[in-house]
């Protein structure tokens, strides 16, 4: 029986370490076509251009808490 717990815990590192995989790829692409549209710093310059956006027209709530 543990041996097979073993496998299994195993099996779902590996998915895991997969998946990590696809996410840093596709971070480091994201980051560089910021960067190639004119943020300088890629995803940290558009984040900080997001909250300042944010900070300067905050959202509006109504009711049922959608925005608009």
């Amino acid at each position: 029986m543990e041996n097979h717990n073993k496998a299994v815990l195993l099996s779902k590192i590996a998915h895991l370490e997969s998946k990590i995989d696809l996410l840093e790829s596709e971070l480091t692409y994201l980051n560089q076509i910021l960067v190639e549209c004119g943020f300088p710093e890629g995803i940290a310059t558009l984040k900080m251009t997001v909250e300042e956006l944010i900070a300067d027209n905050p959202p509006q709530r109504k009711l049922g808490g959608e925005l608009f």
